[in-house]
């Protein structure tokens, strides 16, 4: 029997730049093994710009069905 491997999955973060006041959302996509992962790169990311941000949502892009299924921490 085969090993499952982790797979990588296509991963986007909704989030609210500046003063957690701002009228725009952004996007930011990433390729990882889980919603963690991405999010801790998107952490990287805010902190390697010296940029703050109010996280919304995450979402994993499901490829046979070709939608963004929530995979937010509640």
């Amino acid at each position: 029997m085969k090993e499952e491997k982790e797979r990588l999955q296509e991963y986007r973060i909704l989030y609210n730049e500046g003063s957690y006041e701002s009228a725009q959302n952004n996007y930011h996509y990433f390729t990882a093994l889980s919603a963690q992962q991405a999010l801790d790169f998107h952490h990287q990311m805010m902190d390697r710009k010296k940029l703050k941000c109010q996280i919304i949502s995450v979402e994993r892009k499901c490829p046979w069905q070709k939608i963004w299924k929530s995979e937010s921490f509640e």
